[in-house]
């Protein structure tokens, strides 16, 4: 089969490669759609890496090819399903105790890492999820980066009624925004991006606040009688995002820190401040499978919408072209479909 091999930053080559190694515990999928997400940016450009040569790709969805004989599961050939492509050993201790998405063996050797790239992949059936009928596969690639909202939104504990700030309207933040709205929150949007505000707006946020305008403290707590919001989430990694969504906490306000940073980032917080307001800061790493699971459903249900994130569609061909496209703040979220 072709795929889309990353063998050292910025040389991404279309390869033949093995086929996908079937077991009678598998299920092999031809995968449809696979999301460009930051973690495959980051790969591409050297920022992260987990080792050469490697197939890039973890938002993907496709349809069901084989079976194997000893897989339990409702499958049929042609099912099409969202793919949980982050593996978890089951084994460590963060496994054992209810948080794989903090697994200690994610991307050791001997698991098997990512795969989106390709034209087909071989998974355990539990990591194929079945979507529903009114899904398109594009959407379905959309599976795993909601499922990792609702993670975040999860460590914040958000209630019905609260009021919620995302720092950031890109493809992460819009989706925080529905799944936030989805648990009955208000939220607003914060982003310097006039074109990035307008979707956000589109989808519901209450208010969307450009910080390169308006001092965002003042803006918020105008909003909420002076109190400020109960959660933030930060999905963007500028210091100036972090600093603005810590200013906008009430009193016993909780902020996740939902961004990765390529450098140290010291945590821009009075600690007498933090005691005395009682604030709570935390972080949140990928999503579980129940989180995944989940997700699968809003997006079924059509209490998430993630149609108006695709910027653009490109093949194995385009790969690159795409991924630079993708780093751009002209588009949300650029979708490869071998």
């Amino acid at each position: 089969m072709k795929a889309a091999v990353l063998l050292e930053p910025r040389k991404i080559r279309i390869q033949d490669v093995e086929d996908p190694v079937m077991t009678d515990t598998r299920v092999l999928v031809r995968i449809r759609n696979c999301g460009i997400c930051t973690l495959e940016q980051r790969l591409y450009t050297g920022d992260l890496k987990i080792g050469y040569p490697i197939v890039p790709g973890h938002e993907a969805s496709g349809e069901i090819v084989e079976i194997g004989a000893r897989v339990i599961g409702e499958f049929t050939p042609g099912m099409p399903v969202a793919l949980d492509l982050i593996t978890r050993c089951g084994q460590c201790y963060f496994c054992r105790t209810g948080r794989s998405n903090l697994c200690s063996n994610r991307f050791k050797p001997g698991q098997q890492v990512l795969g989106g790239f390709g034209e087909y992949i071989a998974v355990r059936g539990r990591q194929a999820h079945p979507v529903a009928e009114n899904v398109s596969l594009r959407e379905a690639a959309f599976v795993e980066p909601v499922a990792c909202c609702i993670r975040s939104l999860k460590k914040l504990r958000v209630e019905l009624g609260e009021s919620v700030l995302i720092v950031g309207a890109g493809p992460m933040g819009i989706m925080h925004l529905q799944v936030a709205r989805a648990m009955g929150a208000r939220v607003f949007v914060s982003d310097p991006n006039a074109k990035r505000l307008d979707v956000a707006r589109s989808l519901g946020a209450f208010a969307g606040i450009d910080p390169s305008s308006v001092d965002m403290e003042e803006a918020i707590r105008s909003e909420t009688g002076g109190i400020g919001v109960d959660a933030c989430v930060v999905t963007s990694p500028a210091q100036a995002a972090l600093e603005s969504g810590i200013s906008a906490l009430a009193k016993a306000g909780r902020l996740n820190i939902y961004t990765s940073y390529m450098e140290e980032m010291p945590l821009p917080m009075d600690a007498n401040k933090m005691h005395r307001n009682e604030s709570l800061i935390t972080g949140s790493e990928g999503r579980t499978e129940f989180d995944f699971h989940q997700a699968v459903k809003l997006i079924g249900y059509g209490m998430v919408d993630v149609k108006p994130l695709i910027s653009q569609v490109v093949g194995l061909e385009s790969i690159a072209e795409g991924i630079e496209a993708a780093m751009s703040q002209d588009t949300l979220r650029v979708l490869l479909e071998p």
